[in-house]
C-alpha cells in the first residue's frame, strides 16, 4: 500500500512538471537571484541600496517562492488544466504547508552554514561552488528522484559545472553568483520551454462542440 502511494505521488508530481511552466519560472526566479547578486557586488555592502538589498534578502526570496508559485498556478489555469485537466496529490495530515516552511528553514539554515564555511577558503571562490553543489542535490533529490523526470538530472549536473568552473574564474563573488544563477535561469528556461512546446503539440485545446 505504501509503495502503491508513492507511485501515485510520483504521478501527480511529474505530472505537475509535464508542462515545463514551473521551470520556466524558476529560471525567472534565477534571473532575478542574479540581478541581486551583480548589484550587490557592483553597490558594495557600504551603500545604502546595498545595505538594502542585503538586509531584504529572506524577504526577496520568501516572497519570490510564494508569488512565483501563484502565477504558475495561473497560467497553468489558461494552459494546462483545459488541456489535460487538474490533479493534486493532498496528504492525509493536512501538514503539508508546515513541511514547506520546514524544508525552506532548513535550506536557509544549510546555505547560512554554507557561507560561513565557504568564507574561510580563498584560493577558489567556494561560496559560488558550494551553491552549485547545493543547488544539484536540490535538483537531483527533491525534482529528478520524487518525480523520476530524468532532465532534472542533467539540470543537476549543469548546476556542478557551472559552479565548479565559475569557482575559479578569478571573479568578484557577487559577479560569480550573479553568472551562475544567469546560467541556471538560461538551462531553466530553455528546458521549461522546450517542454511546453512538447506539451502543447501532444496535448491541444479540446474543440468545444456548437450548437445543434
Amino acid at each position: 500500500m505504501k509503495d502503491e502511494t508513492s507511485q501515485i505521488e510520483q504521478r501527480v508530481k511529474r505530472y505537475w512538471y509535464s508542462d515545463g511552466i514551473g521551470e520556466m519560472m524558476g529560471g525567472i526566479m534565477f534571473f532575478l537571484l542574479a540581478v541581486y547578486f551583480s548589484l550587490q557586488q557592483y553597490l558594495g555592502d557600504e551603500s545604502f541600496i546595498g545595505g538594502m538589498l542585503q538586509a531584504g534578502f529572506v524577504v526577496l526570496l520568501i516572497g519570490g517562492v510564494f508569488v512565483a508559485r501563484r502565477v504558475v498556478n495561473i497560467v497553468k489555469a489558461r494552459i494546462t488544466y483545459p488541456r489535460t485537466g487538474y490533479v493534486e496529490y493532498r496528504t492525509y495530515n493536512g501538514n503539508a504547508v508546515w513541511m514547506r516552511i520546514l524544508a525552506a528553514l532548513t535550506a536557509m539554515t544549510v546555505a547560512s552554514i554554507s557561507i560561513m564555511v565557504a568564507r574561510r577558503f580563498d584560493s577558489i571562490d567556494s561560496m559560488v561552488a558550494v551553491t552549485g553543489v547545493l543547488v544539484a542535490v536540490i535538483l537531483m533529490v527533491k525534482q529528478a528522484w520524487t518525480s523520476g523526470l530524468g532532465r532534472f538530472y542533467f539540470l543537476g549536473a549543469a548546476s556542478l559545472v557551472f559552479g565548479g568552473i565559475l569557482s575559479v574564474s578569478g571573479f568578484a563573488r557577487g559577479y560569480n553568483l550573479g553568472l551562475f544563477y544567469a546560467l541556471m535561469g538560461t538551462a531553466f528556461v530553455i528546458s521549461g520551454g522546450l517542454t511546453l512546446k512538447s506539451y502543447l503539440r501532444e496535448n491541444p485545446m479540446p474543440v468545444e462542440a456548437g450548437d445543434e
